[in-house]
């Protein structure tokens, strides 16, 4: 895609987000971040990201053909699902490298498998921090990959918090409502083992977010005390596609995926649920006495309309929900190491001592 077809598309993205986010950064709701470079630097940081987002397209379009022409047989479809899952937690089938942070080690197999005695372990430490229950997102149906690992790790770190990745079920085996079930458990194993609600933080990106959103509905419903805050990298919190977002990002070369393979993942996912089922698409949920959320994102995510939707639906329900966006080309910008990674892990650290309410575990 030429420069001026690129330029068109965010032009048009533009014209229709424009007035939204100028309303919500009048309100003091959103916030745009950029990182001051040189034009040297930018131009190059600008081409690596093009070809990153495009190595990564092609590679999940290939993968999804693959796995449609498996669709006949069970056997080689559960087979490649196998492979695949293997090969994205080790990292062999990662599309750009990574490592393996230090003291974390990966976890196989397709089971809601996070053991139980590590909510305990948390109690037992002698620090009083506040405790993050996080949700990496593999689009419903992968494991957490080494990257994502290795961003947690330095989120970590960062926010000076206890971090605790929890896994779920995962689709097409275990598909909607089992991964919010899931996570609602670890939620109640941590109350349960002494720790407070105001103590605990839920975090997640990508499809992550409506896993945690979902399990929060839940957690709601039953009465059960709600977390201190949530922490939203690039959520993706519409299942039914339906911002100009994800038409345009999809023309373009400033996001790595495309309207296929997300609803592809979708499909696999929800099986025969409403794409508008709140519980899955939080986009289309009353956020009536949630607990404060923060939003980090790309202008150019695919997913950019549902953060831009979550904030004017908190302001309309009375949820506070806070929009940073960078100028950043690259979707989920935490996962590798920059001075926007950096900033918005300091803007996380803020909002969760801002909202954390030191007592006794």
């Amino acid at each position: 895609m030429s420069q001026t077809q690129m330029t068109a598309n965010a032009d048009i993205l533009n014209s229709l987000t424009g007035p939204r986010l100028a309303m919500l950064e009048a309100s003091d709701l959103a916030r745009r971040f950029s990182i001051e470079t040189g034009p040297l630097r930018r131009g190059l940081e600008q081409v690596m990201a093009r070809v990153e987002n495009r190595v990564i397209e092609r590679v999940l379009i290939s993968r999804l053909k693959f796995a449609l022409r498996q669709a006949g047989s069970l056997e080689a479809a559960e087979l490649h699902i196998a492979e695949m899952r293997g090969g994205y937690e080790s990292g062999a089938l990662e599309t750009l490298p990574s490592f393996m942070p230090r003291g974390m080690t990966a976890r196989g197999g397709n089971q809601a498998d996070q053991p139980k005695d590590h909510a305990a372990h948390l109690r037992q430490s002698s620090s009083n921090r506040p405790v993050i229950l996080y949700v990496a997102g593999g689009g419903f149906i992968m494991p957490p990959s080494r990257k994502q690992k290795t961003m947690v790790q330095r989120l970590s770190e960062a926010v000076n918090c206890e971090i605790l990745m929890v896994s779920h079920r995962l689709a097409p085996e275990h598909p909607f409502p089992a991964a919010p079930l899931d996570f609602a458990a670890r939620y109640l194993d941590l109350l349960e083992n002494g720790h407070r609600a105001e103590n605990v933080f839920l975090a997640a990106d990508t499809a992550g977010a409506s896993i945690i959103l979902g399990a929060l509905q839940m957690l709601a419903e039953d009465g059960i005390d709600l977390p201190a805050g949530i922490v939203l990298f690039s959520p993706w919190c519409d299942l039914s596609l339906s911002g100009w977002s994800y038409i345009t990002r999809s023309m373009s070369s400033q996001s790595p995926f495309r309207m296929e393979t997300a609803a592809f993942c979708a499909r696999l996912y929800l099986q025969d649920e409403p794409v508008t089922s709140p519980l899955a698409s939080p986009v289309f949920a009353d956020q009536s006495g949630w607990p404060p959320i923060l939003i980090h994102t790309s202008e150019n995510d695919l997913h950019f309309d549902d953060a831009i939707r979550m904030a004017e639906n908190g302001q309309k329900h009375g949820c506070e929900v806070r929009i940073n966006y960078w100028d950043s080309p690259r979707h989920h910008l935490e996962r590798l190491s920059s001075e926007a990674a950096a900033q918005s892990f300091g803007e996380v650290n803020d909002f969760i001592h801002r909202h954390w309410q030191p007592g006794s575990v």
